[in-house]
């Protein structure tokens, strides 16, 4: 016989899976942990390319995902810019002496939800 402790657990498990379903019914959305992470995140997407100790900001977000991408790998750094205005976490290389795509957090979960990262 099945103690009344389990049967509390297996009714409010019931509840919750029936407010998710009903939530899924209704066509309301609850994101991912990823997605979560990047409606959280307040800062602005940014992409700065680094080719030979000269940084300049990309605007095309989606084109430096794909490039950044297309590099052997990226690693976590730090990078400040403006004085320490702007802080860059990530950044995408083949090499230390070819183009480094640096990104912030925002904008590198954004690109890890891009289908082809």
């Amino acid at each position: 016989m099945v103690s009344e402790r389990i049967w509390i657990i297996i009714n409010i498990s019931l509840g919750l899976m029936i407010l998710l379903l009903l939530l899924n019914l209704s066509g309301i959305e609850l994101p991912t942990l990823g997605k979560a992470q990047y409606v959280l995140d307040k800062e602005d997407p940014l992409c700065v390319v680094n080719w030979k100790n000269e940084y300049n900001q990309w605007n095309d977000l989606d084109g430096c995902c794909l490039e950044a991408r297309k590099q052997l790998g990226c690693h976590k750094d730090e990078l400040s810019v403006n004085d320490g205005g702007l802080e860059l976490s990530w950044v995408c290389e083949t090499n230390s002496n070819a183009v480094g795509y640096w990104l912030n957090n925002k904008a590198y979960n954004y690109c890890r939800q891009q289908s082809y990262w």
